[in-house]
């Protein structure tokens, strides 16, 4: 059953791959650009600041915003954003969702890095399915080789977005440039400098700060409790984690893992929260950060005959989970 669950799902995921590597490659240079803030997911982040700057916002009559019915406006996007998110999104339905016409359009690193472990868990799939693979493989090498070759930045250690109609880099440290962690195919100093990174002075992980903060803990725009200015958040925890045990950072991992149980049971399964104190931002009860707990916790089950980990009710154990506490 799951083998024929693959054979109906592959083709719509492989066209949707095409889609993405052919009509968003809109800098031309083998990177797929997101073209809304909402697409890529950190709606307000300051790596958006610029090129947001060039669309002109709706009135603020003309939508409501729903998302203040479950968070403070103090922690949510402004009303301006707002009304450039909007107004991009209508023009993109008036323009048959055809790309390449508006005026925002940016190559994400934390978008392409997870098109790339797309690329690779197609390849899985394909010789699940009795196909080589060999070919999304190696198209997966090509997209992170142009991933460093356009967004990787020495000197500040971290993958920064790429203006597609500016035309250059965005100097903005955000979360989203240390998401290529995940890729096993990271060459090695890259690695090790994004490691650096992550628990430098400009994220502070695993010293001044609980989980890897959205932004630049120095940067101008830092707000620890605005949504994508500086709060930490578990999904981007959760790769993070994911990216540092796939270069051998066991003990950090085995750290942060620790950390993002802790505070997730703490916070009440919060949306996001403070990097600094974990204070709960946004909504409580949130069904991505209970779904990534589960994951968590799923590599913590017990050998057969010990008491199940993770069952209804057996989450207070996890409160004072600490790093090196389980495995």
């Amino acid at each position: 059953r799951a083998r024929g669950f693959l054979t109906r799902v592959y083709p719509r995921l492989a066209a949707w791959h095409r889609y993405l590597l052919h009509r968003r490659d809109l800098g031309g240079g083998g990177l797929a650009s997101v073209v809304h803030p909402w697409e890529q997911g950190m709606d307000n982040s300051p790596a958006w600041d610029a090129p947001l700057a060039r669309v002109t916002p709706a009135p603020a009559r003309t939508f409501r915003r729903a998302d203040l019915d479950h968070g403070s406006p103090e922690d949510r996007p402004t009303d301006l954003d707002y009304g450039r998110y909007v107004r991009l999104a209508a023009d993109y339905r008036d323009g048959g969702y055809a790309d390449g016409g508006g005026e925002f359009a940016v190559e994400d690193p934390a978008f392409n890095a997870l098109l790339i472990a797309s690329e690779q868990a197609l390849a899985r799939i394909a010789r699940e399915l009795g196909a080589t693979g060999s070919a999304r493989q190696a198209r997966a090498e090509r997209l992170t080789a142009a991933l460093i070759e356009r967004t990787w930045d020495p000197a500040r250690g971290i993958f920064l977005c790429r203006d597609v109609r500016g035309g250059g880099l965005i100097p903005e440290r955000c979360v989203s440039g240390l998401i290529p962690l995940l890729l096993p195919t990271l060459p090695r100093d890259i690695a090790d400098r994004l490691v650096r990174t992550a628990h430098g002075p400009h994220f502070g992980l695993g010293g001044t700060t609980l989980l890897a903060p959205s932004y630049d803990l120095l940067g101008e725009a830092f707000d620890p409790h605005r949504y994508w200015r500086g709060p930490a958040w578990f999904n981007t925890g959760w790769l993070l984690e994911r990216g540092l045990r796939v270069h051998g950072e066991h003990q950090r991992a085995g750290a942060l893992r620790a950390a993002l149980l802790e505070l997730a049971v703490a916070s009440d399964f919060a949306e996001y929260v403070d990097p600094y104190t974990g204070a709960a931002c946004g909504a409580t009860g949130f069904g991505w950060t209970a779904a990534l707990t589960l994951d968590l916790l799923h590599d913590d089950t017990p050998p057969a005959g010990d008491a199940a980990v993770g069952e209804a009710g057996d989450i207070e154990e996890f409160k004072g989970v600490k790093g090196g506490d389980r495995g």
